[in-house]
């Protein structure tokens, strides 16, 4: 048994199912991304693993002990296990060592200081630790949550939607953060988002959660370049999805689906303004600028491409679309 497992969670509201056997564990140290849409049943997921719901059917374990039912428990929740909530919760008038000393109350003063400094360190906070909660960035203020959550010693912490209101360079520092608590605690963490890249660049493993049910866990590797079907594919990233037969010399570019069809990301793809053996013929109908490459649309018959090019292509022009081998 894993080191901490959720085995055939399910729970029912309305006579609905909203989560429906749900299976999967982590090891010490490992990130897992449960990567959903709204309403897909991630928060409800997440507060059953934090002990704070009921499960109708299915348990969860940490450490080979089974978890006692939110209902058996004067205070739903467990010690080892601490979950982060999208509103952060913190207290706006306290200072940020304000907030996480607060979680520390009822220990002596002196392993107080000394675990508020080393949690500032850990979450880069140390620059902010005098700021009062309510002038924080939003990137702070979840990684002051964080550390209030971590300030009593867990073996498990859950995150809903980390990423939701924060901007692009604290999405980056708070994924670093969560990294680097992974990896030097040991920490167990799992984090819902509805948000593939931030899935992807961060889990160690992830799931994809579709209308209650795990349609899919692997590696973030596994999951992009071999989907389980074609809502995966689309949920993970832009995606060409095609007829078997559309592109002649098939490859290891291209990923089969369930309903016959091959799922290719736009990156598998070969542009070139020249015919070649195998290429396809399209129409150049958009260019769009994305950083580090131009996002292509092509018109091939009734099929509408994109793909990944190092370039810009004038629109009407006519090219050829290829596989990388």
């Amino acid at each position: 048994m894993s080191f901490f497992q959720l085995n055939s969670v399910s729970k029912i509201y309305h006579h609905q199912w909203v989560i429906k056997n749900i299976n999967f564990g982590l090891s010490e140290g490992e990130i897992f991304g449960l990567l959903g849409e709204s309403g897909s049943g991630k928060s409800t997921l997440l507060r059953i693993a934090a002990g704070l719901l009921d499960a109708d059917k299915g348990n969860v374990w940490l450490e080979g002990q089974k978890l006692r039912p939110a209902s058996d428990q004067l205070i739903p929740g467990h010690p080892d296990i601490k979950i982060v909530h999208q509103d952060y919760n913190l207290s706006a008038p306290l200072t940020v060592r304000e907030n996480i000393n607060y979680a520390l109350r009822y220990y002596e003063k002196a392993y107080r200081d000394e675990r508020v400094n080393e949690l500032l360190q850990l979450c880069q906070l140390e620059a902010v630790a005098e700021h009062p909660a309510k002038l924080l960035s939003g990137g702070e203020k979840q990684r002051t949550a964080i550390a209030r959550a971590l300030a009593e010693e867990a073996k498990v912490l859950l995150l809903d939607e980390p990423f939701a209101h924060l901007d692009l360079p604290n999405r980056h520092r708070l994924t670093e953060t969560i990294r680097e608590l992974a990896e030097q605690t040991g920490i167990a963490c799992i984090f819902v988002t509805h948000d593939a890249n931030d899935a992807l660049s961060l889990s160690t493993r992830m799931g994809i959660l579709k209308e209650g049910q795990l349609i899919q866990i692997g590696t973030p590797e596994v999951i992009y370049t071999s989907p389980a079907d074609a809502y995966v594919a689309e949920l993970t990233g832009e995606v060409n999805l095609l007829e078997a037969d559309f592109f002649k010399n098939y490859t290891n570019s291209c990923s089969k689906l369930p309903d016959g069809r091959i799922a290719v990301r736009p990156e598998k793809c070969l542009l070139s303004l020249s015919p070649t053996i195998y290429g396809v013929e399209a129409i150049v109908k958009r260019v769009v600028f994305e950083g580090s490459h131009y996002k292509i649309y092509l018109q091939a018959a009734s099929q509408l491409l994109k793909v990944y090019h190092h370039e810009v292509v004038p629109l009407g022009k006519s090219v050829f679309v290829d596989l990388k081998p």
